[in-house]
């Protein structure tokens, strides 16, 4: 049922090697995405440019969130492939999947109606609000998509299997440096949807990635269980994903939220 190792046996040092180098792409993909999204935003003008600048911050605060519930699924599920429990791995995966799935809504519909309040806080005037808006109204359904698909990959990568989690993030990144451009210039008889076409490839890749991510897990893997299951047992699984997850959440926030400061600072001196 689909490509797992054994992480328990064998030497530490090809193990390291095996699961190292596919991660350290899949990172390398992740990254791309903005830079691909600011290379052909940037052909629309400054301003443009200047608006996306100011939602990294917020972006990466999103991001900080899926690690964090990446990090909690990848420790607990490993814990539990280790001791050959495949029917908790499977609970652990629902319930980490649905968990963060339900936070990042949550967060995406009280970030869509605080756009204005929040990036006025981080100093945008309004000339670049309005960008900012079209920009974000659209890239905040990423962030349950993007939750989801990092918490289920890091199920796979539980199993040791890191090469198939960077060939998904890497597809993703393709798939979404051909839809900036079609979708952003009006390419090939696309619409022409400016600083918005960037979200939208976004949103488009991360959702078909999710569901074959989604698919591999339930067809090849079989490890979803059924997500309507006793009460105590989703709390006992959620409990013990966020000691993990939370920890790790408060950590890689301090860099956007550290970003999001010195964004404010500049903004000071006009944007």
């Amino acid at each position: 049922m689909g490509t797992a190792y054994d992480l328990t046996t064998g030497p530490v040092g090809g193990h390291l090697r095996r699961q190292a180098t596919p991660f350290a792409l899949s990172l390398v993909a992740i990254f791309s995405f903005e830079a691909i999204d600011l290379f052909f935003i940037s052909r629309l003008g400054d301003e443009p440019l200047a608006a996306v600048s100011f939602t990294f911050p917020v972006i990466w605060l999103i991001y900080a969130i899926g690690i964090g519930f990446e990090a909690a699924a990848a420790s607990c599920v490993s814990r539990a492939v280790g001791r050959k429990d495949e029917r908790l791995a499977a609970r652990l995966t629902t319930d980490t999947v649905v968990l963060a799935s339900a936070v990042a809504l949550v967060l995406c519909l009280v970030g869509i109606a605080t756009i204005g309040p929040l990036f006025q806080m981080l100093g945008a005037t309004g000339e670049v609000i309005p960008l900012i808006r079209e920009y974000m109204t659209t890239w905040y359904w990423v962030a349950p998509l993007d939750v989801a698909l990092w918490a289920s990959l890091a199920a796979i990568r539980a199993r040791g299997n890191t090469l198939l989690e960077s060939k998904i993030i890497t597809a993703a990144a393709i798939l979404n440096t051909i839809l900036d451009p079609l979708l952003i210039f009006g390419l090939l008889g696309f619409p022409e949807l400016g600083i918005q076409g960037a979200a939208l490839a976004t949103v488009i890749s991360t959702a078909l990635m999710l569901v074959f991510t989604l698919y591999y897990l339930h067809f090849h893997l079989g490890v979803y269980a059924n997500p309507i299951a006793r009460f105590r047992d989703i709390l006992d699984s959620w409990r013990h994903m966020l000691a993990i997850g939370i920890p790790a959440m408060a950590t890689n926030a301090i860099i956007p939220v550290s970003n999001a400061i010195v964004v404010a600072m500049i903004a000071g001196f006009g944007v």
